[in-house]
């Protein structure tokens, strides 16, 4: 999300940073917390009184409240869950602990179990603090080109520049990294919550018809959809157990279903 990566980048070019390659726990809150400010003021958030929210927030709070206590005192972060009105099929994770959902994505969700994948996937984002790390790559990453061009520019050689550039963007592991480690620790979540990983790979399934199957996975930074179906498919299958059904959605505080409540509040459904 273009706007929301402004956000970040001129909000930490005005923090003071103990480490100029790694922002802090502190600075995460702050800066997240910033960008979700603008966030709501940009984009059209739906009001805390409307059904997607509440069970937004509802099964949000059920994730945080299974986070171990020493985590929570050494990463203090600052869960919050909202939903934006756009027929966008996304979801995202703001540095700690601001999570936004699409009501686009919302739509295609069928249960329980699918909300309860997508949200372990980006709080693991917060947890693991992936937006740092990437922010630290990312500067380490600048300085070398720097470096790269200062020796380019002195030899006068196109081709040592082409090759140097490609050894410095072309380096996306970290990247793929976090993505797999959002999808194993949301995986574990969201067993521990007792609901069924199948929910995880069923929403990979669905946003890779949406996205007609993406690139070959070398060129893109993320796994693409059919390797996290196979990945989470193939640890429900070593793991020998046996889950519980998905679950269906529950009735909001107006008393409707769901999708029922979608139209009622005038989403679509």
């Amino acid at each position: 999300m273009r706007v929301v990566t402004t956000l970040l980048l001129v909000g930490t070019a005005a923090l003071a940073l103990a480490d100029p390659f790694r922002p802090s726990i502190s600075d995460q809150i702050k800066l997240g917390k910033e960008a979700a400010e603008q966030v709501r003021k940009k984009e059209k958030v739906l009001p805390d009184t409307d059904g997607r929210v509440k069970e937004l927030r509802r099964l949000g709070k059920m994730l945080v409240d299974l986070i171990p206590a020493k985590e929570k005192k050494d990463r203090p972060f600052v869960y919050s869950f909202d939903v934006v009105e756009s027929k966008e099929v996304n979801a995202f994770a703001l540095p700690g602990g601001p999570i936004f959902f699409y009501t686009g994505l919302l739509d295609k969700l069928k249960n329980e179990d699918e909300v309860v994948g997508i949200l372990g996937h980006e709080m693991t984002h917060i947890r693991n603090q992936h937006w740092a790390s990437a922010y630290a790559d990312n500067m380490k990453r600048q300085l070398g080109i720097v470096a790269i061009l200062t020796i380019v520019k002195a030899n006068n050689d196109i081709f040592n520049m082409a090759g140097a550039a490609d050894t410095v963007f072309g380096s996306l592991p970290y990247s793929r990294k976090h993505e797999s480690e959002a999808d194993t620790v949301g995986f574990d979540l969201m067993v521990q919550a007792g609901y069924n990983p199948q929910g995880m790979a069923d929403v990979f399934t669905m946003l890779g018809k949406v996205s007609k199957g993406g690139g070959p996975e070398f060129l893109n930074t993320h796994p693409d959809s059919a390797n996290r179906v196979k990945a989470i498919e193939k640890r429900i299958k070593d793991s020998g157990k046996t889950f519980p059904p998905e679950r269906p959605r529950k009735p909001e505080a107006t008393g409707v279903t769901w999708k029922k409540g979608w139209a009622t509040l005038g989403g679509k459904g």
